[in-house]
């Protein structure tokens, strides 16, 4: 995928988005290397997200804005150096379960990666052609998150209110066995629908 398309991708600018109460901040990067999109296995020890398909990317440290976190996380797990990357843009905000308002970043890789996953926190790599996902029979379903949930209400966007009860959207995307969702397929949704935008 050539680099003007990607730029054309997170050329709209992300939606807004309050930090709610009792959240922190996160970033993740989006790495794409000549037209495939890097994933993470997570390790199956870890505490959230054991064993789930994710991009690199973690909480911010004290000062760093989301491109200096979304690079240093990458880093961090798979050895990803800050230098070969270059930060394209923003896509939309989103909101986990577990506290963190997320921007995740596209990232345009610069020469051929030779990654280094860090095992206490990532089982294996995914290379992932972006064709692919765009190909991908994707389904969404409505969740309604558990009682200890820290989302406050009237958030829009993928969440709603029926009956008094908050819900929201969570896409799937089945790839060669393996099932991206949760914010990660919310996020690639976001992406797969921006490049659709582009390449009307």
């Amino acid at each position: 995928m050539k680099a003007d398309v990607l730029k054309a991708v997170v050329a709209r600018p992300p939606e807004q988005m309050l930090l709610p109460e009792g959240f922190v901040d996160a970033a993740v990067l989006l790495p794409v290397w000549e037209g495939q999109l890097l994933f993470t296995v997570r390790s199956a020890h870890l505490s959230h997200h054991a064993a789930q398909i994710s991009f690199p990317g973690g909480r911010f440290a004290d000062g760093e804005t989301a491109e200096e976190a979304a690079l240093r996380e990458a880093q961090e797990e798979v050895g990803l150096y800050p230098a070969h990357v270059e930060i394209l843009g923003h896509l939309n905000p989103t909101l986990s379960p577990f506290g963190y308002r997320v921007f995740p970043l596209l990232g345009r890789i610069t020469q051929k990666p030779r990654l280094t996953p860090n095992p206490e926190e990532v089982d294996s790599l995914l290379w992932v052609p972006i064709d692919e996902l765009l190909a991908t029979p994707a389904f969404v379903e409505e969740r309604t998150p558990p009682p200890n949930n820290r989302f406050p209400k009237g958030l829009g966007g993928e969440f709603s209110e029926l009956e008094g009860k908050l819900r929201r959207k969570v896409w799937h995307y089945p790839w060669r066995g393996y099932d991206i969702w949760g914010v990660t397929g919310n996020i690639v949704h976001d992406f797969l629908e921006r490049i659709r935008e582009v390449r009307l």
